[in-house]
């Protein structure tokens, strides 16, 4: 993850939110050294409040946990969904 500091990331802040979204990589913005906030796309930024909502309870974590190993281990079927 690039860090630019506080002034830097003023000057340049119209690029940097083009490069953020472009790429869908953050950029921490320091002050004094120290990390203080991170620039995010907005597409990111939802992805992750959509993780953090569907793993929010033990049973949708539990289900998704499952889900995932059965089909890393081939336990799944295939066909058409239903138009």
């Amino acid at each position: 993850m690039q860090t630019i500091n506080y002034t830097d990331a003023r000057n340049q802040l119209a690029g940097l939110m083009e490069t953020v979204s472009r790429d869908r990589e953050p950029i921490t913005i320091t002050r004094n050294g120290t990390g203080k906030v991170v620039l995010l796309a907005i597409e990111e930024y939802e992805a992750m409040e959509t993780t953090l909502h569907l793993l929010s309870t033990k049973a949708n974590a539990t289900q998704i946990q499952q889900s995932l190993s059965d089909y890393t281990a081939g336990n799944f079927l295939t066909g058409e969904l239903c138009g």
